[in-house]
């Protein structure tokens, strides 16, 4: 879309990405492409401290291993060797979004409009990934409902640029924020 536009108007472009998320119910359940395996294969991801048996006995009485969230971290992120290779996975995929997005970026400066194009990186939601014994999303831990929100925008003023606001926000901010 960005090298066919016309380059005489102004354009939209929305790109949205499967990854990081999962696939249920398959072994491995994510899934970067080959040529991305490489990556972080001598790391050794920290194990997540709230993801521990306690963690998970401390829950509400209704959270039993029926619970969806808890279906979906057995066999991700319930042993080390499941958690160091899902997350990996999971990083990797990133990586993958991650190199893409700079695609995109390195275009627009080529065509000349990265400084006067608004860009906007977020999320639709959160994911464990093994705290408190669950995986993915649906619960209001920290970890599950923060996302990032990152805008560039071209009219913001230089003292403005490069901030980080730790303040909430939710989808329902977006089009007020960009309109």
């Amino acid at each position: 879309f960005l090298r066919s536009r016309p380059k005489d108007q102004k354009f939209a472009l929305k790109v949205s990405f499967f990854a990081t998320h999962a696939q249920d119910y398959t072994i491995p359940a994510y899934s970067p492409m080959n040529e991305s395996m490489s990556l972080y294969e001598d790391d050794d991801i920290p194990w997540v401290q709230t993801n521990t048996e306690q963690h998970w006995k401390d829950l509400p009485w209704f959270f039993d291993n029926r619970n969806e969230g808890r279906r979906r971290y057995i066999g991700r992120f319930d042993t080390p060797d499941n958690y160091q290779y899902n997350i990996k996975c999971l990083y990797r995929m990133a990586t993958e979004v991650d190199s893409v997005v700079g695609e995109v970026i390195d275009e627009l400066k080529r065509q000349g409009v990265y400084d006067k194009t608004l860009l906007i990186f977020t999320t639709d939601n959160g994911n464990l990934h093994g705290e408190h014994g669950l995986a993915e999303k649906w619960y209001p831990w920290e970890e599950s409902i923060r996302v990032p929100l990152v805008i560039q925008d071209p009219r913001m003023p230089a003292t403005e640029r490069g901030k980080v606001n730790d303040e909430f926000t939710l989808s329902v901010d977006l089009a007020p924020t960009i309109l």
